[in-house]
């Protein structure tokens, strides 16, 4: 049977143990801890870089980011080329997968040290870069591709009389079937 506070006095004595050993506890805002290599920190974006492809808003899972663009004849080639204006990378939404990064046919977009970001509001979160603001409350979601209405209430009077009919079994090849059964 075991003795009653076996249990307090195995506690207390891991306690008194470390009670009179070095403290190892770091003060964090003025000793902050070195990151490991590749640590995955806020984005951020060399804007003169960028060539506006758009690929990394389309792959990203959360739609935290979000591009407005014009196209600009800035080589005086005489063609216009796309130009971001406007860049936004709301933080509140980021889940820091670094698809984006990986998308980028131009490594304008990477991860920085920083990952420190607090804010009273979600809006504030929102980083933007470039010229023009661009809105953080609009979805940057891609638009959904719906099919013609025409084509889809056909489909649906196709499917409901094909419905009423009864199914047929699939015929069979012709050859193998008069081959095999005179064999």
């Amino acid at each position: 049977m075991p003795q009653l506070g076996q249990g307090i006095l195995k506690g207390m004595s891991i306690t008194l143990r470390n009670l009179f050993k070095n403290k190892i506890t770091r003060q964090y805002p003025e000793y902050k801890r070195d990151l490991p290599d590749r640590t995955r920190g806020m984005l951020t974006v060399d804007m003169d870089r960028c060539i506006a492809c758009l690929q990394c808003m389309r792959v990203c899972p959360d739609h935290c980011i979000s591009i407005e663009q014009t196209k600009r004849d800035a080589d005086g080639s005489g063609k216009p080329k796309p130009y971001a204006v406007g860049f936004v990378i709301d933080d509140s939404r980021c889940m820091y997968c670094s698809l984006c990064v990986e998308v980028c046919p131009v490594n304008c977009i990477y991860h920085t040290e920083e990952f420190e970001a607090q804010a009273y509001n979600r809006l504030e979160l929102a980083r933007q870069f470039g010229e023009r603001p661009v809105d953080p409350t609009i979805d940057p979601r891609p638009p959904v591709k719906k099919k013609p209405k025409k084509a889809a209430a056909k489909g649906k009077a196709d499917e409901k009389a094909d419905g009423d009919a009864p199914k047929k079994a699939p015929a069979k090849a012709a050859g193998k079937s008069s081959e095999g059964d005179a064999a």
